[in-house]
């Protein structure tokens, strides 16, 4: 009997039931889909000169980038992406060739492998990376105040740096990004230490999947997601089928224009400091120091790199990721700490809460 294809491809799972811990890990799952950067990586390093600047010297990112006249914050994704990939090697700060790199990728070599590791690569990808690598000064693209300028790019952070999202946009992004974080959701609401908070203020909550699997796993908790209008109305499908809208409500705020509501403990970043440069990092640093009361705290839920910044591999990848498609990058802890403290945050610490990820919290005296 043929199979009804409306019924069998419907998922049986019901809204509640994906804020149960999964039954795999999603490591792979990001392990796969950010694998896809790394021919672009190899390939545009290569043509950049990348290989053949450290076989004459090893630098450090910074020496590097001036050596062949590139932007820093690009150089340094790249080449901790290279490294995280084994093909340099991190010692004392200065990047080396690791013998594969030496062998197969430095034009000269009997083995040179270039002509071949560019086949089938993505053309955007690379022809992206190369851009960026050569628009210096990124680190220094603000607005007034410290806020991100409007681009006209198209890429998916600039319209929360307009603070201008359309209901389709809004709910295209909302399930993009619910599908990878729910996981993750879980993760926090599991590990994370909510005693002592009663109320969570996420900025930039997107489908409100964190506040929502915080809210069902923590009944004393009242959680408010803070968004642009139409993402506000994408979260509240999500929050009304995940069965805590008494508990969990939205807010429309556009954190770079308006003021941040008050009288929150905890204030809850989630991919929200890596679509941003350093300078706009600072510049939520201290908004979110200046909104919470003494005794409150930061929660920045990233995909943190090593301290060395050369792996994890997918983080990483999804670092250069952010430079291609935002104003940002993956952080180290210590990175994201020494921002906090410049801020007047104290008492940083981590704690892992899923798969690649983790919570950097800051506390106000």
């Amino acid at each position: 009997m043929p199979r009804d294809s409306q019924e069998g491809d419907r998922n049986p799972m019901q809204p509640r039931d994906m804020y149960a811990a999964p039954t795999a890990d999603d490591r792979r799952m990001w392990d796969l889909w950010l694998s896809g950067l790394h021919q672009p990586a190899i390939v545009a390093a290569e043509e950049a000169g990348v290989f053949s600047a450290l076989a004459d010297a090893p630098g450090t990112a910074a020496e590097l980038a001036s050596r062949l006249g590139f932007d820093e914050r690009a150089t340094s994704v790249l080449v901790r992406l290279l490294a995280a990939l084994r093909l340099l090697v991190q010692v004392d700060g200065r990047y080396h060739l690791g013998d594969e790199a030496r062998t197969y990728l430095v034009k000269g070599s009997p083995w040179y492998w270039a002509p071949m590791a560019s086949v089938a690569v993505s053309e955007w990808h690379r022809d992206r990376l190369l851009e960026k690598l050569r628009q210096r000064g990124s680190d220094q693209v603000a607005g007034p105040e410290g806020t991100p300028l409007v681009s006209s790019e198209g890429r998916p952070a600039d319209d929360w740096a307009a603070g201008n999202v359309s209901p389709q946009r809004a709910r295209e992004v909302a399930a993009r990004m619910h599908a990878h974080s729910v996981p993750a959701a879980v993760g926090v609401a599991r590990h994370y230490d909510f005693r002592g908070v009663a109320r969570v203020l996420d900025v930039g909550g997107g489908s409100g999947c964190f506040m929502v699997a915080a809210a069902q796993a923590h009944p004393h908790l009242r959680c408010t997601v803070m968004e642009l209008p139409a993402m506000c109305e994408a979260a509240s499908g999500y929050i009304e089928a995940g069965g805590v809208a008494d508990r969990v409500a939205t807010c429309a705020v556009d954190m770079f224009r308006q003021p941040w509501p008050r009288g929150y403990e905890a204030l809850f970043f989630s991919n929200i400091w890596h679509d941003w440069n350093v300078r706009t990092c600072r510049w939520l640093a201290a908004r979110a120091f200046e909104a919470l009361p003494s005794g409150g705290r930061v929660l920045l839920h990233e995909m943190l790199l090593d301290d060395d910044g050369a792996g994890p591999v997918t983080a990483a990848s999804f670092s250069l990721l952010m430079l291609l498609a935002t104003q940002g990058q993956q952080f180290t802890s210590g990175e994201l700490k020494a921002i906090l403290e410049g801020a007047g945050f104290a008492r940083i610490d981590v704690i892992a809460t899923h798969s690649y990820y983790s919570v950097v919290t800051g506390h106000k005296a």
